[in-house]
């Protein structure tokens, strides 16, 4: 099937899926929480926060991130979009706040399935990862880059 034909499809898909709110993008990447999460959406400071190992004030104090290991360029361009770094400029930045003891890394899955576990037993988890992917499981959509 061509991309275009599977971007066709997937548009189609996501029209017949009640309550999602976002139009997915060949390459979009989403931050997502399960439906049990009260946010209705994240800004761009907020997720940027969360990513860089920051505590949110608020009522969004108790959100933690988690990382999907998802394909190369989806991770590529989370942190470039987001953050206007590489992935290997995000290792470097993480290992300097784990040896001062200033921040950890968000924790890595293995798999959507996995995210999704995570999602359902903790509200409060969000995580990125590629719209197509989001849009399958039904996720609840807080912030698109």
């Amino acid at each position: 099937m061509s991309r275009s034909a599977r971007h066709a499809l997937l548009c189609l898909f996501m029209l017949c899926l009640p309550g999602v709110a976002f139009a997915v993008e060949a390459g979009e990447v989403v931050v997502v929480a399960g439906h049990a999460n009260a946010f209705s959406g994240l800004s761009r400071e907020e997720v940027t926060r969360l990513y860089l190992g920051e505590r949110l004030e608020g009522s969004k104090a108790s959100l933690r991130a988690l990382e999907l290991d998802v394909p190369p360029w989806a991770r590529e361009a989370f942190y470039a979009r987001l953050l206007g770094r590489s992935p290997v400029q995000m290792r470097a930045l993480w290992a300097r706040l784990v040896f001062s003891g200033k921040g950890r890394p968000p924790r890595i899955v293995g798999d959507v399935d996995a995210a999704l576990r995570e999602l359902d037993n903790d509200p409060n988890t969000v995580v990125f990862m590629p719209a197509e992917s989001a849009a399958m499981a039904r996720l609840k959509p807080l912030f698109a880059l």
